[in-house]
């Protein structure tokens, strides 16, 4: 009977040792969210201020928006042209800068670029906004000449291949899983470096919970920060983008054809 109340002292405090431990990383974990989300409504802050500003403030996703693209029109709807946050497309088309857009004699936003090249990656942003993943990896193939140029209009709007991405993040996990066993939790440990090692493998599989929310926070620090850094680059991307002055937007007739 004394060898069964030493076991059972002895679950008893293996259980609160992982219990104890679980609680302390949730607990740096939460915090951490709670930062992220604190960044994310600071810069939601900044995007409205600068609308009142300099664009307009009573937009919506489902706005249907005219785009000349050297002379050919393009319709689609805002939510797409803005489906990817903190991209200079979305800062284009988000509606704060509208003031500081000049647009053709009709209205409409002009741009200078590829028309092809643009149409593909409003394809791509519409079937990502509105379908499956399964459906989306084929969306960028262009012919072998006109890749390129497309790699070079993504890059200009800040338009990002989220099939690469995915990939990328499923190299991450795995690699996490790869880490050493961290028994005890340091002081120094910060919530991107703690390992999740030393809790069992339940039918929850808690180890592999905790990496994944890890991994999300990770994706969304670096989405944050990336969304930063481009809005301090919008003013002057909004400036170079468009034409300064109708005077810049020349039309041609082309046998009948306006562009």
């Amino acid at each position: 009977m004394e060898a069964l109340r030493r076991e059972r002292e002895a679950r008893e405090q293996l259980l609160n040792k992982h219990i104890s431990t679980c609680k302390r990383k949730v607990g740096i974990l939460d915090r951490e969210v709670e930062n992220i989300n604190r960044g994310f409504e600071e810069l939601e802050h900044k995007k409205a201020k600068i609308a009142a500003e300099h664009g307009d403030q009573n937009v919506n996703e489902d706005d249907i928006i005219v785009i000349n693209v050297g002379g050919k029109m393009i319709t689609a709807s805002r939510g797409t042209l803005t489906y990817q946050k903190g991209t200079m497309l979305e800062a284009l088309f988000s509606g704060r800068w509208d003031k500081e857009i000049q647009c053709d004699g009709l209205g409409h936003i002009f741009l200078d670029v590829n028309l092809e090249c643009f149409q593909v990656i409003i394809n791509y942003l519409s079937m990502l906004k509105y379908s499956s993943e399964d459906n989306i990896s084929g969306c960028l193939d262009v012919e072998k000449e006109l890749q390129p140029m497309l790699d070079s209009t993504m890059t200009y709007f800040g338009i990002k291949d989220t099939t690469t991405s995915k990939n990328d993040n499923q190299s991450l996990s795995t690699g996490q899983s790869d880490q050493q066993t961290q028994a005890e939790l340091p002081d120094k440990a910060t919530w991107e470096t703690m390992t999740f090692d030393e809790f069992p493998t339940t039918p929850m599989d808690i180890q592999e919970s905790l990496r994944k929310e890890q991994t999300s926070m990770k994706n969304a620090k670096e989405e944050l920060q990336t969304a930063k850094e481009n809005l301090e680059k919008e003013h002057s991307f909004i400036q170079h983008v468009s034409a300064q002055s109708l005077d810049d937007i020349v039309s041609f007739n082309v046998r009948g054809t306006m562009m």
